[in-house]
């Protein structure tokens, strides 16, 4: 909770004491590598705030997993529109290392935001972070070709090339693993 708290205060939110009191309703949860934090087809009724490890988002289509996003630790995790609109999810969120989570119920979460306007904030700056996000990776799907998509998130976000496993990479990247290698080695023969 007092990694929460810390995240909170970082965020430029004074934390008064009854907000920390109130945020014990985020309790400490430690999920293994290969965990699911939600499941396609269930109705979320939780959120949870990553303080330690990875979680992807995947859609499984036709047997297929398509890595949608990654979230690396200080991020807030839910399956947002199954959160918000109480119908079955789209994705899965699994762990792909262990991870450290506070989790709150919808119920719970619900009433935090509807009571401290710091929550409130939170909340929107979290949704325009997700709208953003979605936008951006969209826009690049359909606009560039898979090399300038590659340099785009290494450029962005440098950390899923270091950190994330190349075929969560690649998927994301709506290619195959060798296609990832061939532009990886075609960009380092640039760089020679």
């Amino acid at each position: 909770m007092y990694i929460l708290k810390e995240y909170l205060e970082h965020q430029g939110i004074i934390v008064s004491k009854e907000l920390a009191e109130n945020l014990k309703a985020f309790k400490p949860v430690t999920l293994s590598k290969g965990a699911f934090f939600q499941k396609e087809g269930a109705v979320c009724k939780k959120i949870a705030f990553l303080s330690k490890g990875k979680i992807r988002h995947f859609y499984n289509i036709d047997g297929k997993e398509h890595t949608r996003w990654v979230s690396f630790e200080n991020t807030f995790v839910t399956s947002f529109a199954s959160f918000i609109d109480q119908q079955a999810g789209f994705d899965t969120l699994e762990c792909i290392e262990p991870c450290e989570l506070y989790v709150a119920s919808r119920e719970d979460f619900l009433a935090l935001r509807n009571t401290f306007s710091e929550i409130s904030r939170l909340w929107t700056q979290a949704l325009e972070n997700e709208m953003i996000g979605y936008e951006h990776r969209v826009f690049q799907l359909i606009s560039n070709d898979a090399e300038k998509r590659y340099i785009n998130l290494l450029q962005l976000h440098p950390q899923f090339i270091l950190e994330i496993p190349q075929k969560y990479v690649a998927s994301m990247l709506g290619i195959e693993p060798r296609h990832l290698s061939r532009i990886r080695k075609k960009i380092a023969a640039k760089q020679k």
